[in-house]
């Protein structure tokens, strides 16, 4: 672990500290910290959230105010600690250690891990984590040890949830694209849970047609984004997000949404699971159930929660489902690995 700490030292002193380590994660931000001091536009990957993954450029007043955006939010203050185990290879690890610099923050750099509770040995004020290192942390009970914790990078499983709704630590998920520097809008899970997210800094939503969100004001980069993301619109900052347009299963002529029936029936089965749509010779698409280990409750239990247009008509256990580097289930993918 690398320790930045930016209430006491320059960017340029942080550049001679990284500068002797050989490490591939520590020299990915060496790299980004040269390109960030010298003002270059950085070049990042989108992750599709609003179509096909490209690749965008964005500039260091760009990401300058975004942080700013993020500090004023969470009430983060010169001195304040954070500890930072996210690639660099993605624009929360960059914005994370941009936040740090221009917030004069106490930087804990760690190597980016699924298990980051080894370097929690001390209170931080401020922690972002995707969800898979939050699993794991809540297991070795280090969460206590987090002021305030943002969660990241894909979905939050509903045992997770349940969990974190029990502590008392402030913790918050966000939801975010590269398009506006990472998160635009952030809701609360604890100590109080909140179903809406609500946008941050002057970020204004609608919805369309398809019911996708669309940012209609955009004070990052100055430009309306649609996106892929199904949502239900409450106002023009508060949202509830409920699936993919990616992910939809066209049913019988019927559009269905796989996140929303997951969530009527989570509470039900006791293992990991995702819906999917996998070829029908009658319907197009037929709803399945994948898995990675028995249901452990039958089939018709579960159908007994959802309308008949909804209900699960094919289960399938797996090895494994293939993921993103943040923990997201490549769907498609696992269709394709069915074999149906």
């Amino acid at each position: 672990m690398v320790i930045l700490n930016f209430s006491k030292i320059t960017v340029q002193e942080a550049l001679s500290i990284l500068k002797p380590f050989d490490e591939k994660w520590i020299k990915t931000y060496y790299n980004f910290l040269q390109t960030y001091i010298q003002g270059k536009e950085i070049e990042v990957s989108t992750s599709g959230t609003t179509g096909i993954k490209k690749m965008i450029s964005v500039s260091k007043i760009q990401m300058q105010k975004s942080a700013s955006a993020t500090l004023n939010y969470f009430n983060l203050r010169e001195g304040n600690s954070t500890l930072l185990s996210l690639s660099c290879d993605y624009v929360a690890g960059k914005m994370m250690l941009v936040r740090a610099i221009e917030g004069k923050l106490n930087l804990f750099l760690a190597m980016p891990c699924s298990d980051p509770s080894n370097y929690i040995s001390s209170e931080f004020d401020f922690v972002p984590l995707v969800p898979m290192q939050v699993q794991n942390i809540i297991k070795t009970g280090k969460v206590t040890q987090i002021k305030k914790l943002l969660i990241g990078g894909g979905k939050i499983n509903d045992d997770t949830l349940h969990q974190l709704k029990k502590c008392k630590t402030q913790i918050f998920e966000s939801f975010a694209m590269t398009e506006t520097l990472t998160h635009f809008a952030i809701k609360q899970i604890s100590p109080v849970y909140n179903d809406w997210f609500t946008t941050i800094n002057g970020f204004e939503i609608d919805v369309n047609e398809e019911g996708e969100l669309i940012i209609k004001k955009n004070n990052i980069t100055n430009c309306e984004l649609k996106t892929r993301d199904l949502i239900e619109k409450k106002s023009t900052s508060e949202f509830k997000w409920l699936g993919r347009t990616d992910n939809i299963i066209n049913s019988g002529g019927i559009k269905l949404i796989p996140e929303e029936i997951e969530r009527k029936i989570s509470k039900l089965i006791p293992v990991q699971f995702v819906i999917v749509g996998v070829p029908d010779k009658k319907l197009g698409e037929k709803i399945a159930i994948v898995s990675k280990e028995s249901l452990k409750v039958e089939l018709n239990k579960i159908n007994g929660l959802l309308p008949k247009y909804e209900r699960i008509q094919s289960a399938f256990v797996v090895n494994y489902f293939p993921v993103t580097q943040n923990g997201k289930i490549r769907r498609k993918e696992l269709v394709k690995k069915l074999n149906v």
